[in-house]
Formats: structure tokens, sequence, C-alpha cells
């Protein structure tokens, strides 16, 4: 049976949790886990390619060439903390800043990515389980340095090319069967398959994406963006379409989403034991 797992990328410490709250009201008043996409030490002058200062960042935060680091005393942390049977949360690089190539992840060398990995944990109690790299993109190195400290990588789509040799005989049998998981290392590297919903998705559009988005697969990952949905005085139409579209259907957290991974039956994941 398919898992979803809701990722909202882009919280960080300039981020107010009473936005997430009514952003996704639907979601939560309903009982439908979310798992937060949380950038551990947000860079304050992040741009998007047109120059403009990132979305994601509050506009009332300084616009500085400053990280803000996510405390244990921060809003946002302790809404997390708070929230820990709907609220979860994964890793979201580590400042979110272009470092190379117009990406954080997308261009270093494994001694580069090591050096980028922040912890979590002492804002939030314990260290995340998952990694979502900014704007998804991963060289080579930072998938091994990612599949070595995380348990579970969620992602777009991954060249056969950048994953070790020991693992494209799993790549193969994974393309063929259209799962979206591959084992790597201790981790899963979960793909989605795009960001289909956003602040401009048809009400009505909405049980078909999620349809299309779990066929299939064992860990379905729906990828969203918080500040797409939190203009207005009340819920988006298109996020109380999504709470309507999974009502019946199972979602968890990423302890979930592991955990149907592991019970994957043999004749479907024995290429599960493949190591990096």
């Amino acid at each position: 049976m398919t898992i979803f797992l809701l990722r909202d990328d882009d919280a960080n410490a300039t981020t107010r949790p009473e936005r997430l709250a009514r952003a996704y009201a639907p979601l939560l008043d309903a009982g439908i886990p979310i798992c937060f996409s949380v950038i551990p030490e947000v860079a304050l002058d992040t741009r998007a390619p047109d120059g403009a200062r990132e979305r994601f960042l509050d506009e009332e935060s300084p616009d500085c060439d400053a990280h803000m680091p996510l405390r244990a005393d921060t809003p946002l942390a302790r809404w997390l903390r708070e929230g820990r049977g709907l609220l979860h949360v994964l890793q979201h690089g580590t400042t979110h800043r272009r470092i190379r190539g117009g990406t954080e992840f997308g261009a270093l060398s494994r001694s580069e990515a090591a050096a980028r990995f922040a912890s979590l944990a002492a804002a939030l109690g314990r260290a995340p389980r998952g990694f979502v790299a900014p704007w998804d993109a991963l060289s080579r190195a930072s998938i091994l340095e990612a599949s070595a400290r995380f348990d579970l990588v969620s992602t777009g789509w991954v060249d056969r090319r950048l994953l070790p040799p020991t693992a494209w005989v799993a790549h193969v049998v994974e393309r063929l069967q259209r799962r979206e998981s591959l084992r790597v290392g201790r981790s899963w590297i979960v793909r989605h398959r795009g960001g289909k919903l956003s602040g401009a998705t048809a009400p009505a559009d909405v049980p078909q994406i999620v349809e299309a988005l779990g066929r299939g697969v064992d860990v379905a990952v729906i990828v969203l963006h918080h500040w797409m949905f939190w203009d207005g005085d009340g819920p988006h139409p298109a996020i109380t379409a999504l709470a309507k579209a999974l009502r019946g259907r199972r979602v968890g957290g990423v302890e979930d989403a592991i955990a149907a991974l592991e019970r994957r039956p043999v004749w479907r994941g024995a290429y599960r034991e493949v190591r990096a």
C-alpha cells in the first residue's frame, strides 16, 4: 500500500509558525502529518535566479550576508517540537545559499559536502533522519555523503552516473519497476515525480495529481512550498482540496516511509542490500 509523504520545503529561523499553521490548517485539522524540510542556518541574502530575495525569507528579517541558525528557542523550533505527532522534520541543506552552479550541494566535492552539513539536533531535540538538498540538486559526492549520514534522501531525478557503480544494477531494476526508491549506502533515495502543486493549481485538478503521484510506488512524495499558499486570510483552496484527496489514504512521516521501504517484499526489493 502506498504511503504518502507531504514534503514542505524551506522553513527556517525566520519563518513564522502561525503562517504555516494557517496555510496548512485543512491538513492539520484532518490529522494529516506534514514533513517540514528545514534549513538549519538560513542565509539571509539568498536570491532567486532573477535576483529577487527568496520568498521563504520573512520580509521583516534583515537582508544581509549573515546566517540565522535555528535554535531551541526559535518560534519555529518550539512549534515543531510541540507538534511531533503531525509535524515531522527533514534537513534542507544547510544555508540554502547558491554556492556553485546555482545550487548548494549540486557541484561539491566529498570534502566540501561533508563540511557543509550542520545539525538540527540541538534545536529540535533529535537529528532528522531525512535530507533534502535545495533545488533537489546533488553532486555525486553529495549523494555519497548524504547517503552516509541519513536514512532517507528525498530528491527528484537521479542520474545513474551520479551513483556509485555498486548501485547501478539496483538503479536499472528500480527504473524498470518505476517504484521511485533506491537503496544506496545506509540510505533510501526516494524520488518525487515533480512539484505538481502550487498556488496556481486548480482545486479540481488535485485528486488527479495525487493519484498520479502515488501510482505504483511505495512512498509517494508530494512537494509543497508553504510560501506559495499563505497569502490571503484563510486556507488556500488547493490545500483544502489536497486534504480531501488524501482522506482515506495512508500519510506518514519520515520514520513511516523508512519503515515501509524496509518492509518491501524480497521479490520487489532484492536489490536493497546493494551498498555504496
